[in-house]
């Protein structure tokens, strides 16, 4: 388990992503900088935390299915299924709420401002926006993932489905909250998950969540449309 106050070398495929390439000055005054970078590693270390508890959880939910899905038809218990879920699921809600709460308190300068927004496009990744991409990519890739999978797997468990589908639904808001949380502080950061999900094919999931937040409206006059209008 990475410990969440040590700061961690982004991967290549992290590092060799870069900001919009339309716009590549940078603005800020070394404070300005300074500042953002700050804001970033507080935000990384929050998130890598989150990773580090919800990530095993969802391997569990998945363990927990794929089990009961193979077993014969006959043999499934989804009252047993419920059993073992939810309270995976419901731990997991714990945590992104924690999280985001957190989230909202890293922010004491009130950077969310058209100004910050602006900085946060004009210029090439930085180290620290690259690592805490990597942490949201994670979220959202096992987070947002497993909600995605569950949703489509407890079709065949209809029973479960009634008591575990509100439950992934409230998992689902608190992850929305955090990558808008993150978007309004550090806009530039997302460009770079949506660069690094777009690779595994689940850039779906970040599209849906900056649609639903609002983000898609700032991002565009950002000049982000390209990226989110892409097919």
């Amino acid at each position: 388990m990475r410990d969440p106050h040590t700061a961690a070398t982004p991967p290549p495929e992290v590092a060799n992503q870069r900001g919009p390439p339309t716009d590549t000055s940078d603005d800020r005054n070394d404070e300005e900088r300074k500042k953002d970078a700050e804001l970033a590693e507080r935000l990384s270390r929050l998130i890598e935390d989150a990773n580090s508890r919800v990530v095993p959880l969802c391997k569990m939910i998945r363990k927990h299915i794929e089990g009961m899905e193979a077993r014969k038809e006959e043999d499934r218990n989804e009252g047993e299924l419920v059993q073992q879920v939810k309270p995976l699921l419901q731990q997991a809600e714990k945590i992104l709420n924690e999280t985001m709460g957190m989230i909202k308190g890293a922010d004491p300068d009130n950077r969310l401002s058209d100004k910050a927004k602006r900085h946060a496009q004009t210029h090439n990744a930085t180290p620290e926006e690259q690592r805490l991409a990597e942490a949201l990519k994670v979220l959202l890739e096992e987070v947002g993932g497993t909600i995605e999978w569950a949703r489509d797997k407890l079709d065949s468990f209809p029973q479960a489905k009634k008591d575990l589908g509100p439950l992934l639904d409230a998992l689902g808001q608190p992850l929305t909250q955090i990558v808008g949380g993150v978007g309004l502080l550090l806009a530039g950061v997302l460009n770079l998950v949506g660069n690094l999900l777009s690779g595994l094919g689940l850039d779906s999931l970040l599209k849906g969540i900056v649609s639903a937040t609002g983000l898609d409206k700032i991002y565009n006059g950002l000049g982000l449309g390209n990226w989110l209008n892409a097919k």
